[in-house]
């Protein structure tokens, strides 16, 4: 009788033991399954650099502005190459607050930094004109600060 008092509690432990494990991994998968999507995104045509208030960095002709995030929409798809460029939908790479043909200046060498500022090589940042997002405002090179308008997620 007295090992099935002790073995009553230890089975019990171990079941809400086993049960907040699964819950921990349940977190832990969750996490990878986002970091999963994001690779798959950017691996099938770029991902989207979200601003505040529901605006993305669009391409729009020659130069670059925010406009309201659509899923899908090519223009808001953007990846980083080999070569630290930052490429949109048609090829063509972010060059100050343009879009130009990719070559190999400084001026094309992007990176998204711990602060989630895309900043170039020559260490200046990407910034919404006048810091508050609005449909169709233009994105500008500007040295990177703490400016809201600098944040792309």
């Amino acid at each position: 009788m007295m090992k099935q008092v002790f073995l009553l509690p230890a089975l019990a432990a171990m079941l809400v033991t086993s049960a907040q494990a699964v819950e921990l991994n349940t977190d832990a998968l969750k996490t990878m399954q986002k970091e999963g999507h994001r690779i798959v995104e950017e691996s099938e045509g770029g991902r989207a650099y979200k601003a505040a208030n529901g605006f993305c960095l669009d391409a729009a002709g020659g130069g670059l502005v925010v406009r309201k995030c659509k899923d899908g929409a090519k223009t808001q798809k953007w990846k980083m190459d080999g070569q630290s460029r930052l490429v949109a939908h048609d090829g063509r790479c972010v060059t100050g607050p343009n879009l130009a043909k990719c070559a190999g200046g400084p001026a094309q060498k992007w990176k998204h930094d711990g602060k989630k500022r895309l900043t170039n090589h020559n260490k200046q940042c990407l910034q919404i004109q006048g810091n508050t997002p609005k449909d169709g405002a233009k994105v500008v090179v500007s040295g990177c600060n703490k400016a809201p308008g600098q944040v792309w997620k």
